[in-house]
């Protein structure tokens, strides 16, 4: 009941926090913001009393602070900052500061919505995930195995590989698709599949297996793309920690500390490809102003939140308008089909391309991602923002909640876990290929395991029967 109460005071607070926020930048009021915000999640996560505390929701706090916080309370008022901090790539870009207050009084209310649908008001002593009752057994696993190897296999012969290695080594575009697109995307979520199912095999399996997800995890990251050993990362994390062995709490902080750091080099040095002495002369060169320079890649995505806020300020509402292009993401080719029939840049209609098409312009090589309450502010307004927030917040809480009857809602629990760190510097529509997609294959390993099974019964019976009969004629002779 505290947990409820709590979180409904800290939703009202952010509607007056947000109402009361001035149209200048001041560094206090967005401090107070930030302030309140950690108060919040201390209050969040010792009143939330989750038997598995280590999950979407730790991960994705972290994440947000970083992506909606950090640049408003530390760097904003700096006279010397494009000096002091110039590693960071937001700090050359124009940033529209007058709005930087407003924009993260805006972040924190949808945080707190968020945190509102995570809230169970009615059945407060609901039974958690502990030992799933449904079965998965080795030759459904076999399945996802094969399904890995078997398109990884064709990722590399179709010029995958050396395609991703060349967006992060220079002269690649990450929006270029071809017929590897397609063995990538299967690729990738065989490699969740089997990484969320680990720890439900018999434990003499785990390191075979184990060992596969993480020369997968390997293999991506060599070529500098991070998000798939980062999400493969946190499912086996959050997994291992729910149904093998609880983390303690300096435990966490540890693996939080050394993921940060190691993600960071990957950052730094991927540009060079396989080049150990470059890497040592790169990293040997390399001063931080700040540590908080290790998470760059989310605090630039502050840089999105202002821009699509002032975005928002002088165009009307978008709607699900600037969502097409997602949405429409499970279907191959329909995306390009609604960009034809608008004929308009597809940048306005994909959630994550319109903060770089903004600042940079049309067909980037590279993008700056976005922000998720950005793109629920320019799309539905400050209202959007705090319903979106709380129908997230009800999903993730109704998945996690029910992993333990459905294998779906297991499944699409921990592909929300593998995306917890990104899901703030995403677009808002939580990525309908990965879960459309993942949901298919699962059900056609379902289906498939389940004809054979039936099969391989009726021959069971067909060859009992033989032998039965054969026997019944030689006691005859």
């Amino acid at each position: 009941m505290l947990f409820a109460i709590s979180n409904i005071a800290f939703a009202i607070l952010a509607v007056i926090l947000f109402q009361q926020s001035p149209g200048a930048y001041d560094l206090a009021y967005c401090r107070m913001l930030a302030a309140v915000y950690l108060v919040h999640n201390v209050c969040f996560f010792t009143l939330q009393k989750k038997k598995h505390w280590l999950g979407f929701e730790l991960f994705f706090a972290i994440s947000f602070f970083f992506v909606n916080f950090v640049y408003s309370i530390t760097y904003a008022t700096s006279p010397d900052v494009h000096v002091r901090y110039q590693s960071l790539f937001i700090y050359m870009l124009q940033i529209p500061h007058d709005l930087t207050t407003r924009a993260t009084a805006i972040a924190y209310l949808g945080y707190a919505f968020y945190a509102l649908g995570m809230t169970n008001f009615l059945n407060v002593n609901r039974e958690e995930p502990d030992h799933p009752t449904f079965k998965l057994t080795q030759e459904h696993y076999l399945w996802f195995f094969g399904i890995t190897m078997v398109s990884f296999l064709l990722f590399y012969i179709t010029g995958g590989l050396t395609a991703l290695r060349s967006v992060y080594h220079g002269g690649g575009n990450l929006k270029t698709v071809g017929i590897y697109s397609y063995f990538n995307n299967i690729f990738t979520l065989a490699c969740y599949l089997m990484a969320i199912f680990l720890f439900r095999l018999d434990k003499q399996k785990w390191w075979f297996y184990a060992l596969v997800v993480a020369a997968c995890m390997l293999i991506t990251i060599s070529t500098g793309s991070r998000q798939m050993a980062l999400g493969l990362m946190l499912v086996l994390i959050c997994s291992f920690s729910m149904y093998v062995y609880k983390f303690k709490w300096w435990q966490v902080v540890l693996i939080i500390g050394v993921g940060a750091v190691a993600l960071f080099v990957v950052v730094t040095i991927r540009k060079l490809g396989w080049n150990p002495e470059g890497w040592k002369a790169k990293l040997s060169g390399l001063t931080l102003n700040s540590y908080v320079e290790i998470f760059n890649d989310l605090i630039i995505n502050n840089l999105n939140l202002y821009i699509l806020v002032d975005y928002a300020y002088y165009h009307p509402k978008t709607w699900f308008h600037g969502m097409l292009i997602d949405l429409a993401s499970p279907i191959p080719g329909l995306g390009t089909s609604i960009v034809n029939y608008y004929g308009e840049p597809s940048e306005l209609m994909h959630g994550g391309d319109l903060p770089s098409f903004l600042i940079l312009g049309a067909n980037q090589n590279w993008g700056l991602g976005t922000n998720m309450i950005g793109e629920a502010f320019r799309s539905f307004g400050i209202w959007g923002v705090g319903i979106s927030m709380y129908l997230i917040g009800f999903t993730v809480k109704e998945l996690y909640y029910h992993a333990n009857q459905n294998i779906y809602c297991y499944l699409l629990y921990f592909l929300f876990v593998s995306h917890a760190v990104i899901y703030p510097r995403a677009p808002l529509i939580f990525d309908p290929r990965t879960l459309v997609w993942s949901v298919l294959i699962l059900w056609l390993v379902l289906q498939i395991t389940k004809d054979s099974g039936k099969i391989r019964m009726a021959l069971d019976g067909l060859w009992n029967n033989e032998k039965s009969e054969t026997s019944r004629k030689e006691d005859k002779a």
